[in-house]
């Protein structure tokens, strides 16, 4: 049934009738002509030719238009032969031949094959070369044996008379058939005027070695013979330069001005009879044919595998280009427009935008758009979407305007491509990757390997940045958290310092008063007196001690007089309660004073940072830096301790590395160590500062 429906002629209906009727017959005239010019070099027998066109042109028909042109076929062999004074039967016999030969090579080289009409593989060569021999082989064996029946054969062998309209039939398919489809056909790409000019000069080159070749008797001079083998290079050349055209129009130079040479009986295939002459002619035209077709293919074949894969290497490299712009970009605005601008850019789309259906972010208009205005994009929404239901659209979605109602097709402008592909990160859509293309068949199989590739890594970036935003809206509520922790723990070193200098003091110091009262009453008690004057002295270093703790828990001169001068105390205390040398310079503070909430995350790292050597850096010496630089406060330490590796200290004492670095950054500047065993410890705090 399907070779009925393909073999059909109203296999497209009524309505396209009258253009097919119209190809059948302009199909039936030229193959009429073609037929009669054929038969004017039938030497053996009148209706047979070793040179036959037709063929070629017939199966070109079928293969360029359709399967349905076969009666055209038909009618010229029939108007031929009836015209050539055959016999109705005989004219039937060779019809059926002729149009038999040319359905059965069109028809596998279709199913079989997948011929490309421009021939641009080798499969197509070596295609067309096996199904012309087998068709034509039938065509010939039908044709003969129907002279032979009729007792038409003019007393010609069956042999004779069926190689010579194999021969004939097999060049048409091989020389005739592969010229038409090649020009007939669109070229793939075009050619610039080098090409055309290096092309006009091949032709006319093989052209002139041809007509001298074929223009005087072998016996004329080994110059004459050698320039015979010359024609080889020629049609190797213009086979892997020019490609199929340019072999096929050079074969077909050389094949017209042999053939006229060798029925003068000139030439380098002159042998025994002009028949035998031409069947040896057409055999050399034959192999001329396929090594040229076949290194054409195979030259094409080459240069698409290297274009693709340069276009491989590209598309590699453009993915590859997107995923680092991706990976370098965390914010949700810029993320969706790049999206877009690389889609237009690196993989050439006309126009792109996002359409986002995941929670919130589903309403609202696209958050990115390139390549066109985005008060465009309902309309061509519309346009492209209508009559779509549910389903199509969340699936991966290609439509041409072709395929759009007349008035949708006027509104989509010059756009010939629209595609719709989902965004989807681990099963949870997204949203969708909308793209417009100016040409109609964009997306090949590759092409759209390449978007499907894109549209996932776009996904990914889109979650990725979603994420990013969560994991900072959560950092800025833990700084915000921390920032009240510290702020908290301040104000309670702040009454602790105050309940310790005010409320303690004072109850030490009235105790001291009583004390020194008792002592005058117990004048004359030696022994009492001692132990009064232990319990005045106890009392006051109990109050030396809870005014050191005061000032630790806040220290007053960080408040009145300033972190510079705050630090350079706290050395000299620190130097003298530890027995280490501590060395305080200040460089561009004339007196500076920052933001309380700086001033005091800066003295407390510097607190903590000589704490932790005191405890664990075996130190002789630390050398602290305060400066100032531009609108940066830098405080430095430095110690010549044993240094240590962050993995070897107890986990516990991680959290005062930790808390130096969240009062640091939480105010917006940077907290940094540099460590090395054997060689001591830097610890750099940073943090804005302004006139």
């Amino acid at each position: 049934m399907k070779i009925k429906k393909s073999f059909g002629v109203f296999k497209s209906g009524l309505k396209g009738l009258p253009l097919t009727v119209f190809q059948i017959l302009c199909l039936a005239v030229v193959y009429h002509l073609a037929a009669r010019l054929g038969l004017k070099l039938a030497y053996e027998q009148v209706n047979t030719s070793p040179v036959w066109p037709p063929t070629g042109i017939g199966l070109a028909a079928l293969l360029l238009f359709g399967l349905k042109l076969w009666p055209g076929i038909t009618a010229g062999v029939l108007i031929g032969s009836l015209v050539n004074g055959a016999p109705l039967l005989l004219s039937l016999g060779m019809a059926l031949g002729n149009t038999l030969g040319s359905l059965i090579c069109a028809y596998f080289l279709k199913k079989i094959i997948k011929f490309h009409n421009t021939i641009d593989r080798v499969q197509d060569v070596l295609g067309l070369t096996l199904f012309a021999v087998v068709s034509t082989s039938i065509s010939a064996t039908i044709g003969t044996s129907t002279l032979l029946l009729l007792n038409q054969t003019g007393g010609a062998g069956f042999g004779t008379i069926w190689l010579t309209w194999w021969v004939g039939d097999l060049l048409g398919a091989l020389v005739i058939g592969p010229a038409l489809l090649v020009w007939l056909t669109p070229a793939p790409q075009r050619m610039n005027i080098w090409a055309y000019l290096e092309g006009f000069l091949v032709l006319a080159f093989i052209t002139v070695i041809s007509w001298y070749v074929f223009s005087f008797r072998p016996s004329s001079g080994i110059l004459h013979q050698s320039l015979f083998f010359l024609i080889f290079p020629v049609l190797i050349w213009a086979a892997l330069r020019l490609g199929q055209r340019g072999a096929t129009i050079c074969i077909g130079s050389v094949s017209v001005i042999a053939i006229l040479g060798t029925i003068r009986g000139v030439g380098p295939l002159t042998a025994g009879s002009l028949n035998d002459s031409l069947v040896l002619l057409q055999t050399f035209t034959g192999v001329l044919a396929f090594t040229s077709l076949i290194l054409a293919a195979s030259t094409i074949e080459r240069r698409k595998t290297s274009k693709d894969l340069k276009q491989r290497v590209h598309d590699l490299a453009a993915l590859n280009d997107s995923s680092s712009l991706f990976l370098r970009n965390f914010d949700v605005k810029s993320i969706f427009q790049i999206i877009c601008e690389l889609a237009v850019d690196k993989i050439g789309l006309d126009g792109v935008w996002i359409e986002i259906e995941a929670g919130e972010r589903r309403a609202g208009p696209p958050p990115a758009v390139y390549g066109l205005d985005m008060d465009a994009v309902p309309e061509l929404k519309h346009a492209w979407e209508q009559n779509m239901n549910c389903r199509e659209r969340s699936d991966i979605m290609i439509r041409t305007a072709d395929m759009l109602p007349e008035a949708a097709a006027i509104s989509v402008g010059n756009f010939q491509l629209y595609a719709s592909l989902p965004l989807a990160f681990d099963g949870e859509p997204i949203g969708f990757l909308k793209m417009l293309s100016r040409e109609k068949y964009f997306f090949t199989g590759e092409r759209l390997q390449l978007i499907q590739s894109y549209a996932n890594l776009a996904a990914v970036a889109i979650k990725n940045t979603w994420l990013y935003e969560q994991v900072q809206h959560g950092s800025r509520q833990l700084q915000a958290l921390s920032q009240r922790l510290f702020k908290a723990h301040e104000e309670e070193r702040l009454h602790l310092s105050r309940e310790l200098h005010d409320e303690s003091g004072q109850l030490l110091a009235a105790l001291a008063v009583q004390m020194g009262l008792l002592k005058k009453d117990a004048a004359g008690n030696e022994t009492l007196g001692k132990k009064i004057n232990t319990l005045i002295e106890t009392s006051n270093e109990l109050q030396e001690k809870l005014h050191e703790l005061a000032v630790n828990l806040r220290p007053a001169s960080l408040y009145h007089l300033g972190l510079m001068n705050a630090l350079q105390q706290h050395a000299g205390v620190f130097s003298r309660q530890h027995n280490i040398q501590v060395e305080f310079e200040a460089v561009g503070m004339d007196d500076l004073r920052l933001p309380i909430e700086m001033e005091t995350a800066l003295f407390r790292v510097v607190q903590e940072a000589m704490t932790n050597i005191s405890l664990h850096a075996q130190a002789t010496r630390i050398d602290v830096l305060i400066s100032r630089n531009d609108h940066l406060v830098a405080v430095i330490l430095e110690d010549n301790g044993v240094g240590f590796h962050l993995q070897d200290v107890p986990a516990g004492n991680h959290l005062g590395l930790f808390g130096m670095r969240e009062r640091i950054e939480m105010l917006g500047g940077t907290f940094t160590i540099e460590r090395e065993i054997g060689k001591g410890t830097t610890v750099r705090a940073e943090g804005p500062c302004h006139d």
